[in-house]
């Protein structure tokens, strides 16, 4: 397992902080990711925290079962205001079923890269279809697969698969009108570059955003929570 360093947490803190600002300016001030040029931007934020995951991803058969149980209590804590509200489950549960195809598939797991191509006949997309995930399983389970890419060939191969997926874009969105999850295939290699970048200079960080990067299932909880409660609070003031 690679250890941490102080560059990938912030790069996570980081995407905190942008998912956190994509939840505020759509559940606060009501922007949709289509019409909002901040919540397009904000979309890095999932395939950063993807290819990290995937770059982490743990071997040892404690911290594996630890860090899987966090990430399931997480998911059903989160759940309990973001299913209600939209109708289908939160990446979190995405996530984990990617972290436990990782560990299973083992050395493998790279080859999951090739999910992304199910897509456009992928019936677990939330968004326009009413599938069961907020983010398709099929991206997810690609994203976190080249970050493992990543950790065990090397940022070359990894930048080379990002830009096919990125080029994958077009047919994508093509086969899937009007859905919003093809612009993921946009950020997939900026989100590589940031992760060879941490990797190249692990020392570099900001200390609140590091911090945030340590902490990030609690962060993710809270914040849900707490933007939850001020649009309850909002719509009961404007009502």
């Amino acid at each position: 397992m690679k250890r941490r360093n102080a560059s990938m947490d912030t790069l996570r803190g980081l995407a905190i902080v942008m998912m956190v600002t994509d939840h505020v300016a759509g559940l606060l001030l009501g922007h949709s990711i289509v019409d909002s040029p901040i919540r397009l931007a904000m979309r890095l934020s999932m395939p950063l925290f993807c290819v990290l995951m995937g770059y982490y991803l743990p071997t040892r058969e404690t911290w594996r079962a630890r860090r899987f149980a966090e990430i399931a209590v997480t998911a059903v804590i989160v759940n309990l205001v973001f299913y209600p509200t939209y109708g289908c489950l939160d990446i979190l549960c995405s996530l984990l079923i990617a972290g436990v195809v990782g560990v299973v598939s083992g050395r493998f797991f790279p080859i999951f890269v090739s999910a992304a191509l199910l897509y456009p006949v992928d019936p677990s997309d939330g968004w326009p279809s009413g599938g069961p995930m907020d983010f398709p399983l099929s991206i997810v389970l690609s994203f976190v697969a080249l970050g493992s890419l990543h950790a065990r060939y090397g940022v070359k191969w990894a930048c080379w698969i990002a830009a096919a997926l990125t080029v994958f874009y077009l047919p994508a969105t093509s086969l899937t009108p009007g859905s919003v999850s093809p612009l993921l295939f946009l950020f997939i290699l900026p989100a590589t570059a940031l992760l060879a970048l941490a990797e190249r200079f692990p020392s570099v960080s900001i200390p609140g955003l590091q911090w945030l990067g340590r902490n990030p299932l609690k962060s993710y909880a809270v914040q849900y929570y707490v933007i939850f409660a001020l649009s309850y609070a909002i719509s009961r003031l404007s009502g």
